[in-house]
C-alpha cells in the first residue's frame, strides 16, 4: 500500500488556497479534499463560522483526514491555518506522514477585499476578514524545517507551483 501524504495550505482568506487545491486535484489521481468550510456547511447548511460548532468541525476534519491517510490517500486539508499554532496541531496530529506545506505569500489587503466583494457566496464580514488578514503569520524558517517539503506560493508563480507540486507529489506517492 502507498503511504498517505498530507498537503496543508496557509494564507489569509481569499488568497487562492482553494483554487490552488483545485489545480492540484486536476493533476493528481487519488486526491481527497478535506475542507473545514464544507464540514461547516454539512453541519449547519451554510458557511457561517459558529464558535459552538468549531470543535466538532475540526474533529470531523481530523478524523476524515486520518482515515484517508491511513489507507494511502493524498489528502489536501483545505483550511486557513493562519498561524503556527494551528499548523503545529497538524504536525503533531499527523506525525509519521509526509506533510507538504504550501505557504501563501500575503497579497495586498485591497486584493483580498476585492475578491470578497466579488463573491456571490461565502462572503466574509469585512471586519472579520481584516482580522484574519492581520493575524496571518507566514512561517519562519524554523517552522518550515518541520515539514517534509515547503512550497512558497505567490501570485506570480501560482500555476508553476501547482505544476511543481503535482510532480513532487506524484514522485513521492509513486503514482
Amino acid at each position: 500500500m502507498k503511504q498517505g501524504i498530507l498537503c496543508i495550505f496557509s494564507g489569509p482568506p481569499l488568497s487562492g488556497k482553494s483554487t490552488f487545491i483545485g489545480g492540484l486535484k486536476k493533476g493528481l489521481k487519488d486526491v481527497t479534499i478535506v475542507s473545514t468550510d464544507e464540514i461547516r456547511f454539512e453541519l449547519s447548511k451554510d458557511y457561517v463560522f459558529r464558535p459552538e460548532l468549531e470543535k466538532k468541525v475540526w474533529q470531523l476534519a481530523y478524523t476524515r483526514a486520518q482515515g484517508l491517510l491511513d489507507t494511502g490517500h493524498i489528502v489536501c486539508f483545505d483550511a486557513t491555518l493562519i498561524n503556527s499554532d494551528y499548523r503545529g496541531q497538524m504536525i503533531n496530529r499527523f506525525r509519521g506522514f509526509p506533510i507538504l506545506y504550501f505557504a501563501f505569500i500575503k497579497p495586498e489587503f485591497s486584493v483580498i477585499q476585492l475578491r470578497n466583494d466579488k463573491r456571490k457566496w461565502k462572503q466574509i464580514d469585512p471586519d472579520a476578514l481584516k482580522g484574519m488578514y492581520d493575524a496571518y503569520q507566514f512561517p519562519t524558517e524554523t517552522e518550515k524545517s518541520y515539514y517534509y517539503k515547503v512550497f512558497d506560493v505567490t501570485a506570480d508563480d501560482f500555476t508553476a507551483t501547482i505544476e511543481s507540486g503535482i510532480i513532487f507529489i506524484q514522485n513521492l506517492h509513486g503514482s
